[in-house]
């Protein structure tokens, strides 16, 4: 990975040499840098937790809070250009090193197959993504592969959403929750969504209408916000858990896909055919508070080295 002091300098000198225009509200932009040991920002940001972010020059420019960052990483430190409201304690929080990943290790590595799992998803962190762009990409989800999610999550944001410009790189924030609603499902389906076009939709309407308080998720036990989301059309309990984890930090969430059902029959059911709510609970319970995480590093672990049959 380049250096990232290398990174943030080759960004400024190109975009003074006009390569894109200047958004005036750029001026606005700070500068900072983080000490991260142990954590592998590549690994982190392209695991298949979070979508919409662009991978530029080693460096990643994406929305935090409404607001452009682009971060880099060389070595143990992260460095970051953030715009307007954006500060060191939010990209801390952000990238999760707010989090004692020490404490959480030693927690969800209960046998041998998790010490192989954790130490190839070695620095991996999950990211605390905003709740309404996070609720978008996860319904995306459905029946979709990480690549076509991006893809799908950038094509509706720089159709629709809200173009910001950070140092002169560009990135497009999704349309909040009314302004998506108001899309129609015919630009939707332009889009290229497909079936999850009147999903995206009502979604929009419950969280514009007040029907699902995403703020108020954060505050409700884990087992109420599950259920609570679930009454969107088109998010069952795979995509509840996904959003809980990766957007309200509710680590005892253990999402189950395809891969993590693979995974999970092969390592604690005798590769017995299993229902995806009996692996649920089995994780829960087994990696428990961190089970979140567990399911993370399993994800990553089955995706880059898939079990033979």
């Amino acid at each position: 990975m380049s250096d990232s002091d290398t990174i943030m300098n080759n960004l400024e000198i190109g975009y003074r040499m006009g390569e894109k225009k200047r958004d005036p509200a750029a001026a606005g932009a700070s500068r900072g840098s983080l000490a991260a040991p142990g954590f592998d920002l590549e690994l982190s940001m392209d695991c298949g937790q979070i979508f919409g972010w662009v991978k530029e020059d080693g460096a990643y420019t994406g929305i935090i809070a409404g607001s452009p960052v682009t971060i880099g990483q060389s070595g143990e430190r992260v460095s970051f250009i953030a715009g307007p409201g954006l500060g060191k304690r939010h990209i801390l929080r952000y990238l999760g090193l707010d989090e004692d990943l020490d404490e959480i290790i030693a927690s969800v590595v209960r046998d041998d197959y998790m010490k192989r799992v954790v130490t190839a998803a070695r620095g991996l962190r999950l990211l605390k993504q905003d709740p309404w762009p996070c609720l978008c990409s996860y319904i995306l989800s459905s029946n979709n592969r990480v690549d076509r999610i991006d893809k799908l999550v950038k094509e509706i944001a720089a159709r629709y959403g809200t173009r910001h410009e950070i140092e002169g790189r560009e990135v497009f924030s999704l349309p909040g929750p009314e302004a998506l609603a108001a899309c129609g499902e015919s630009n939707m389906r332009a889009c290229g969504v497909g079936f999850r076009a009147p999903y995206l939709l009502k979604a929009g309407e419950m969280v514009a209408g007040g029907e699902v308080d995403l703020a108020a998720v954060d505050e409700m036990p884990y087992d109420d916000a599950r259920e609570l989301l679930m009454t969107i059309p088109g998010v069952g309990g795979k995509i509840a858990d996904c959003v809980l984890l990766f957007a309200f930090c509710k680590y005892e969430a253990f999402p189950v896909d395809v891969w993590i059902k693979r995974a999970m029959q092969q390592a604690y059911f005798k590769s017995r055919e299993t229902r995806p709510e009996e692996i649920r609970k089995f994780g829960q319970e087994y990696f428990g508070r961190y089970a979140g995480y567990a399911q993370e590093y399993i994800y990553y672990h089955i995706r880059e080295k898939p079990p033979t049959a």
